[in-house]
């Protein structure tokens, strides 16, 4: 199953003492926006949402936080794409 949002790891971009890899945020296979780590979690790009009854798509602000919790609402948002999708 294609998965609608993917995060690509990418050091492009990157200041040259930024220790931390930057994300590209993937929707559909169209760069959707970039997250980048800012001093206490990572930030950057709305997380794209599916509409809720009636409403147009959503985009999901996650906040300063780690890849993992974004990966986490990433792994949350797919099966919800893959219902509309289909």
């Amino acid at each position: 199953m294609k998965r609608a949002i993917e995060l690509i790891e990418t050091r492009q971009g990157c200041a040259m003492l930024e220790q931390r890899p930057r994300y590209i945020v993937m929707f559909r296979g169209q760069k959707h926006g970039e997250l980048y780590f800012n001093m206490t979690g990572y930030t950057g790009c709305y997380l794209p949402a599916p509409a809720t009854e009636g409403n147009s798509p959503a985009a999901l602000l996650v906040g300063e936080r780690s890849i993992a919790t974004y990966r986490r609402e990433i792994a949350r948002l797919n099966p919800q794409w893959a219902k509309i999708d289909h």
